[in-house]
């Protein structure tokens, strides 16, 4: 059995169904969504419903309660057209998913968050020291866990087992995000595919490239404020 797993698409349509029609080709069994579906993106309504439509399994990001409550007013305008675009509906969906999904993949164990097992605000990266890994997840059962969060991805290795961090379908940075500056933004959209089985887990980090003409003129059409300022920060 395989899954594809997606994160952190914020809004951004033309990338998921980019990797969703990838997904499609590679005729996974099942596709789950870690988290941050909306927010900071120029399609909240049209994303949430390919994931709603395609019933995929989401657990919630930081962003999808929509209350982050930004202080840089890029980001707050785009939070507040957000949530008028989502509607009550759609956004109390969002803030009703759980904090964490488990799956057994023919007898491998998927463990999925959206940051660390501890917090959706917190980063599991390449550089976080193993022993603090070990104390957020010697509570799990799990022979793979997955998350999101950083719009970095990775995969490594914890006692034998396997802890990867998908990256970001729909703004993958070049660097996880210290707050300060603009993110840089790569031209490409990320996901992963969990394989389990008698052999064990199999973990593949995948990348789409992404189509310029198209991310700016869907961007350009989706009314989204601040459309030029968040274009300037791909790098093509």
């Amino acid at each position: 059995m395989q899954v594809a797993l997606v994160s952190d698409i914020h809004a951004h349509r033309v990338a998921l169904e980019a990797v969703l029609a990838e997904i499609d080709r590679l005729g996974v069994d099942q596709v789950i969504c870690l988290g941050d579906v909306v927010d900071v993106g120029p399609h909240p309504a049209q994303t949430l419903a390919i994931l709603r439509e395609r019933e995929i399994v989401c657990v919630r990001g930081n962003h999808d309660p929509l209350d982050e409550g930004p202080s840089h007013a890029f980001l707050r305008d785009l939070e507040e057209w957000t949530r008028a675009q989502l509607g009550a509906e759609a956004r109390a969906w969002l803030a009703s998913r759980p904090l964490e999904h488990a799956v057994d993949l023919d007898g491998t164990r998927l463990h999925c968050v959206h940051g660390s097992p501890r917090s959706v605000r917190e980063d599991v990266l390449a550089t976080t020291p193993d022993d603090e890994l070990d104390a957020w997840t010697r509570h799990l059962d799990f022979d793979v866990l997955a998350c999101g969060h950083t719009h970095v991805s990775m995969a490594r290795r914890l006692a034998g087992r396997w802890v990867v961090n998908v990256g970001s379908t729909g703004q993958p940075f070049a660097a996880p995000y210290a707050g300060e500056g603009s993110p840089v933004i790569l031209p490409f959209f990320e996901f992963a595919i969990v394989r389990g089985g008698r052999r064990g887990p199999s973990v593949e980090l995948r990348r789409v490239p992404a189509d310029r003409a198209q991310v700016e003129r869907a961007t350009r059409e989706s009314g989204m404020p601040h459309a030029e300022a968040w274009l300037a920060q791909w790098r093509w």
